[in-house]
């Protein structure tokens, strides 16, 4: 058999990648990571924001509670046991009120304290503050509202309240 030299040649198949697909492949798999990556720090907010919530939730209980064991007997309402009114802030305050040197001053502290450390992310500002109110018709129901800044969750309000009405 002899070689025609006029005979077409057939090309060779390439074996390997080249470069460019080598590089279209890294950014496509980087671009995938950097996607995941700002999913995760958006789940993050939103926990953090959802454990807020609760921890609002848990303290608006915890200041019930302690209204609750604190009851004395009133003699305008013989027939019902109300609260003591140091414990009703009449709007949302954000400082301790008072000197702590009565049971109930001590709870009042302790609550805004709680309400400080746990919620803005410990921050110390204005933005987490406490508030209760009892009803004037009868002072055993009474709703306690906390409210601090959950901007940083996504889609989160500058101003969120948890507030939980309860009689005591």
């Amino acid at each position: 058999m002899t070689n025609k030299p006029n005979a077409p040649r057939t090309r060779s198949r390439q074996t390997g990648i080249s470069l460019i697909e080598v590089l279209v492949s890294v950014f496509v798999l980087a671009f995938g990571i950097l996607g995941i990556a700002a999913m995760q720090a958006g789940a993050l907010r939103n926990i953090q924001g959802a454990m807020e919530q609760s921890t609002a939730v848990f303290l608006t209980h915890s200041i019930l509670d302690a209204m609750r064991a604190s009851m004395q007997a009133d003699t305008n309402h013989p027939s019902a046991l109300v609260i003591r009114q140091g414990y009703v802030t009449g709007g949302f305050i954000c400082q301790n009120p008072t000197v702590a040197d009565t049971l109930v001053a001590n709870d009042l502290n302790r609550w805004l304290q709680n309400i400080r450390d746990n919620l803005n992310g410990g921050m110390a500002d204005d933005n987490a503050c406490g508030s209760i109110v009892c009803d004037a018709g009868d002072p055993n129901l009474c709703t306690a509202s906390v409210r601090w800044n959950n901007s940083r969750s996504l889609g989160g309000e500058t101003q969120q309240v948890v507030e939980t009405r309860s009689r005591l």
